[in-house]
């Protein structure tokens, strides 16, 4: 892959930020729980693309790079100093003492407290292996952690895809993950305190969990093999064939309707959600003065595949590029 840094990014950071120790696997018959969670032409496309001729920029790295870190002291902190963490939060050594780190499932009694950290599972089904990384897990709960916008809360955009990747992880890890619900813990990028005394539905605090529920295992083992003949049945399909992403899977921002009262000036007066709502308000409240201006909803998901240059969808939704 090709790395350029128009931005300017200082060496000390574009470093950090390219930088990739993910213990990738290498076999045509894996899947990965992220990969599955993926649209089918995503999928597809993905594995047709000549990953060395791509470009990327270093500035492209950076939320990426954030959230390994942050998964990375996640771990460390638990490797290497989980007594100390505990008790200056005031857990008892008779608790301390229960918690076991990445032990033995075999070696695991009633009154441990076993917690493991991102552990690798493969699990096969059929001609294929499934397999993912998780998180965390404490004494049976499976944990997520997400470093993102708090957006991501208020709309709970991608709540669904929670479920089924704590779905998966459960399907992979049964004797580990016992709990029927995923935890996924929030650590928000663009907190506000301001805006959390305005608004009570929006995170009162800079870190705050969401319990949802996860599928029955046999619910989940049947949305996988569908998954699964999905992907064998479209594989080696003309790029034209695919089915195409649907707004959900692409991301695809609303569209609005942008009120003018003044032509020519660079800020709307007011927006709208439908075109309705705003031609009403033109003819009633400005007397039909003014312009209306329609911004297209954006599909986002796809400045983030690598399946983009050969995508025919793509080129459609952005005929300059992104």
């Amino acid at each position: 892959m090709q790395i350029t840094n128009h931005a300017d990014i200082p060496l000390a950071l574009a470093v950090w930020a390219i930088n990739d120790s993910y213990d990738y696997v290498n076999d045509p018959n894996y899947f990965s729980v992220t990969t599955l969670l993926k649209p089918i032409r995503q999928i597809v496309l993905s594995r047709r693309v000549n990953t060395e001729e791509l470009s990327k920029d270093v500035e492209d790295f950076l939320a990426t790079a954030m959230g390994t870190s942050i998964h990375d002291s996640i771990e460390k902190a638990w490797l290497h100093s989980y007594k100390e963490g505990l008790k200056k939060l005031g857990i008892p050594d008779s608790a301390i003492s229960r918690f076991k780190i990445n032990p033995d499932k075999s070696t695991v009694t009633e009154e441990d407290i076993p917690v493991y950290l991102e552990q690798r599972s493969i699990k096969e089904l059929g001609s294929y292996k499934i397999g993912g990384k998780f998180d965390f897990v404490a004494d049976g709960l499976l944990h997520d952690n997400k470093s993102t916008t708090t957006m991501k809360w208020l709309k709970g955009s991608s709540d669904k895809d929670y479920q089924m990747q704590g779905s998966l992880y459960r399907w992979l890890n049964p004797d580990i993950i016992t709990e029927d619900f995923i935890r996924i813990n929030f650590v928000f990028t663009d907190w506000s305190k301001l805006a959390a005394l305005k608004d009570p539905a929006y995170p009162q605090h800079r870190a705050a969990y969401r319990d949802i529920p996860l599928l029955s295992y046999q619910e989940t083992e049947n949305w996988l093999q569908a998954k699964l003949n999905q992907i064998q049945h479209y594989m080696n399909v003309d790029e034209k064939e695919l089915p195409l992403c649907t707004d959900e899977e692409l991301w695809r921002t609303p569209t609005v309707y942008k009120y003018y009262s003044n032509p020519s000036a660079q800020r709307a007066t007011k927006n709208f959600e439908s075109q309705m709502e705003a031609y009403k308000y033109m003819q009633i409240e400005k007397k039909g003065k003014g312009i209306i201006k329609i911004v297209p909803g954006e599909a986002r998901r796809c400045k983030y595949c690598i399946a983009a240059s050969i995508c025919s969808q793509f080129k459609k939704e952005f005929p300059n590029g992104t």
